[in-house]
């Protein structure tokens, strides 16, 4: 993997903050009707944006949700999910919240596993997301649509400040 150097930002800590905001708009729209929602973040960086979209979600409605963190091995998803608390998502609205769709397959591989939980509607939604996926996934909120080359890697990075960034390398 190349270096990350500041020119290679596609997204600085601000444009992050702003696409929360919008895809937490996008959220309560589709979800208008419901009063409690699950939301499932990926691993540390999914888990991260989730944390704020709730936030945001907590500032603009009364809409009730559910953090649930999903550890998991990206490398490995389809053997390696887990969950941080129990949940009871029978008949209930969720949201998989992931940083980067590379290929889909992380994210197919989570939503495979909470199918057996029967749930009302499953939405996804990612900061970045890259039109090459090899899985069959639907992004529902996405902050940035990304058409990159197989040799191109996007990063999404928090440094010590909580300093959010992508890059493209």
């Amino acid at each position: 993997m190349k270096k990350l150097s500041p020119k290679n930002i596609i997204l600085n800590n601000l444009d992050i903050e702003k696409k929360i905001q919008r895809i937490s708009l996008q959220i309560l729209e589709d979800n208008i009707n419901e009063d409690r929602i699950f939301v499932f973040g990926i691993s540390n960086n999914g888990l991260l944006i989730a944390k704020k979209v709730i936030s945001q979600l907590n500032k603009i409605s009364k809409l009730k949700s559910n953090l649930i963190h999903v550890i998991i091995d990206k490398n490995n998803p389809i053997e390696s999910i887990n969950y941080d608390i129990e949940f009871n998502i029978n008949s209930c609205s969720i949201l998989i919240i992931d940083d980067v769709s590379q290929s889909g397959k992380t994210m197919q591989a989570v939503i495979s596993n909470l199918l057996i939980h029967k749930p009302n509607k499953i939405k996804t939604a990612v900061i970045v997301n890259r039109d090459q996926t090899l899985f069959p996934v639907k992004i529902d909120y996405s902050g940035i649509s990304l058409s990159t080359s197989v040799n191109e890697h996007v990063s999404f990075v928090s440094d010590k400040n909580n300093e959010l960034k992508v890059y493209l390398s």
